[in-house]
């Protein structure tokens, strides 16, 4: 007896078969690795939470008085330089009498005066060589201060300037003046050389002690009337408060007619775009980031972007974490110390400052 064929089994029942057999399980292994894959791309808990730094600056009163006027608003866009506000120093009422009191000092110099006798008149002439000497030497005391001021400045804008966040006028205009300031300190140091000379051995003549003469006194007090006219002059125009940086009024503290203090801010002034990313790693602290490391960060907003961002520097030290940061990892709102870290900003990401991203460390 022979073997009897196989009976064909019909292309749809194999179809059926396949689909009630098999195909569940492709399915539920595809969702697995599916899964798997979302998760270890865009849904993995990440390593910190950084944000956009937000690059703020103050404008503060260098001396406390009345601020005449506020040429911005809020939300207002500025230029690094630009005019936002007069403070006037000094009461008009002050100004006066101020004024008046050194008028009246004068005239009672000038009712005291007597003639200067021809001996002390020679002797005066070389007090005045004196003088002037020592006036030099405190304009090149002062030329100086300036000078370290001016490379101050210049240190302080040379990043913010290769970060764009100074415009490239003010950056000349500090460059200039730093450079006028080093060009007069050397004509100043020349002249104080070609009086001390004369100065010193003047001095060394009239080491002896000597009677002050009527004409010394008189001189004396003058400069001391002429130094208290300067200061009043100084305080007569108002002045003028600048943009330390290019940007938007953050917030207007003072308006116009209020008094402002010694120090006190009156707006501040922050910038469009941020330079870096900054975040905090909490204790216990699950890796240890290298400088120059690549990092993926995710963005929060609702068409979620990803992209490769470079650990620019890591704290030595813990610190306090951000409250804008704490706020989202701590709801308990007390205090955390945490590793700052510095991270670069993606090209293609566009981040307002203050914006929150999801940082995943691999490494």
């Amino acid at each position: 007896m022979s073997a009897l064929p196989p009976i064909p089994i019909p292309a749809r029942r194999r179809r059926n078969a396949f689909f009630t057999e098999r195909f569940p399980f492709i399915v539920f292994a595809l969702g697995v690795f599916g899964a798997a894959v979302l998760w270890n791309q865009s849904a993995s808990a990440p390593t910190l939470v950084a944000e956009a730094e937000i690059v703020r600056s103050d404008v503060r009163a260098v001396q406390s008085g009345t601020l005449v006027s506020l040429d911005v608003a809020l939300l207002q866009p500025v230029t690094a330089g630009q005019v936002i506000g007069r403070v006037r120093m000094a009461s008009p009422e002050v100004t006066a009498a101020s004024l008046g009191l050194i008028r009246a000092e004068i005239e009672l110099l000038r009712a005291n005066l007597e003639p200067v006798l021809p001996a002390q008149r020679v002797a005066l002439d070389a007090a005045q060589l004196q003088l002037d000497w020592m006036r030099e030497r405190v304009t090149l005391a002062s030329l100086r201060v300036q000078v370290q001021q001016a490379e101050a400045d210049l240190t302080r804008l040379t990043p913010l300037h290769a970060q764009n966040l100074v415009s490239a006028q003010v950056f000349e205009n500090t460059k200039s003046q730093r450079a006028n300031f080093a060009a007069q300190l050397v004509e100043q140091e020349k002249l104080v050389s070609t009086l001390a000379p004369d100065a010193d051995r003047f001095a060394a003549q009239n080491t002896e002690t000597t009677p002050r003469s009527p004409a010394d006194t008189l001189t004396a007090a003058l400069k001391v009337e002429d130094e208290k006219l300067r200061l009043t002059e100084a305080q007569l125009g108002p002045v003028t408060l600048t943009a330390p940086i290019s940007g938007f009024v953050l917030l207007v503290h003072r308006r116009a007619g209020e008094m402002v203090a010694t120090g006190e801010p009156i707006v501040t002034v922050a910038a469009t775009e941020s330079a870096r990313l900054v975040g905090f790693l909490r204790q216990p602290l699950p890796i240890n980031p290298k400088t120059g490391a690549k990092v993926e960060v995710r963005t929060r907003s609702l068409a979620r972007a990803t992209g490769t961002a470079t650990v620019l520097e890591t704290g030595r030290a813990l610190e306090p974490v951000s409250p804008t940061l704490l706020a989202l990892v701590n709801r308990s709102g007390s205090p955390e110390l945490g590793l700052r870290v510095h991270l670069s900003i993606p090209p293609e990401f566009k981040l307002s400052p203050g914006e929150q991203v999801d940082v995943l460390i691999r490494d």
